[in-house]
């Protein structure tokens, strides 16, 4: 891809056609995660920032975009697992990017480059080496994804550190319901909360599509079963698609308006 085809004539439409041209790159010729972040950090205007703290949060997750390719550059495809895998980084990316944008857009106040540079770090770095499969225990795999990007976060202000730190552990499944709760009620704006919330959203919006969630449940599938998961048999079911959905949340004003909760329900009905 030259440019994210997102357009605010129709952001649902430039955003599906964004994850098509993805899934056609990654069977082809996978640009990279620094090149897909990069025109993320371009459409959002990121990369015209002057502040410190903007810079250092752009580079930061330039850095962690590289150190992901570059595990994978002398390896096969199917080390990687099969759901959790750059493509999914990517996936959350560009949702993430496309949020952003409907924000930006209908919420002219909340333009903040850093917060926007900051979650676009959390998202490339939340599934950071994920070795598939699901938690043993609270956070597990989210604090060694954090763990996994200490050497690359020292150059962080603290506050930001802190702040990527607890998104990436609020992506553990457990907590989303917790994390929609807190913002329940409240109205968009540029705290902790809503943060969380925007990144949770991004992790699970493709998969809540009519379009890729059933290929991505049959992902799912394959990637427990290779870890030895009992939920494997169930979860690319329509019995266990159902259970996703129902259970899925979607809480921001930008992804209302690009008619998730449409889908959702359209999937759910019989």
């Amino acid at each position: 891809m030259n440019q994210l085809p997102l357009t605010p004539n129709n952001w649902p439409e430039g955003l599906h056609q964004a994850c098509r041209l993805l899934r056609m790159n990654w069977q082809a010729q996978w640009d990279g995660l620094p090149r897909i972040l990069t025109l993320c950090q371009q459409s959002l205007k990121l990369v015209q920032a002057t502040d410190h703290d903007t810079i250092v949060l752009n580079q930061f997750a330039q850095c962690v975009a590289h150190d992901i390719e570059q595990q994978f550059a002398d390896n096969t495809r199917p080390t990687e697992p099969a759901y959790h895998n750059r493509l999914h980084t990517a996936d959350v990316l560009i949702v993430l990017t496309t949020l952003l944008h409907i924000l930006h857009a209908t919420h002219a106040a909340h333009d903040d480059k850093t917060w926007s540079s900051a979650l676009l770090a959390a998202a490339v770095a939340h599934d950071y080496k994920h070795p598939g499969g699901v938690n043993q225990f609270a956070f597990q795999i989210e604090r060694a994804s954090w763990q996994g990007v200490q050497h690359i976060a020292q150059t962080l202000p603290s506050i930001w550190k802190q702040r990527i730190e607890r998104w990436i552990l609020g992506t553990d499944v457990q907590s989303v319901h917790l994390n929609h709760q807190r913002i329940a009620d409240h109205a968009f704006e540029w705290v902790d909360p809503w943060a969380q919330v925007l990144l949770n959203e991004a992790d699970i919006f493709i998969s809540a599509t009519s379009e890729f969630g059933p290929g991505l449940s049959d992902a799912l599938a394959r990637e427990w079963q290779c870890a030895g998961f009992v939920g494997h048999s169930r979860v690319s079911t329509k019995a266990g698609r159902a259970d996703f959905l129902r259970a899925a949340r979607f809480s921001s004003p930008a992804a209302k308006a690009l008619g998730i909760q449409a889908q959702v329900q359209q999937q759910l009905t019989p």
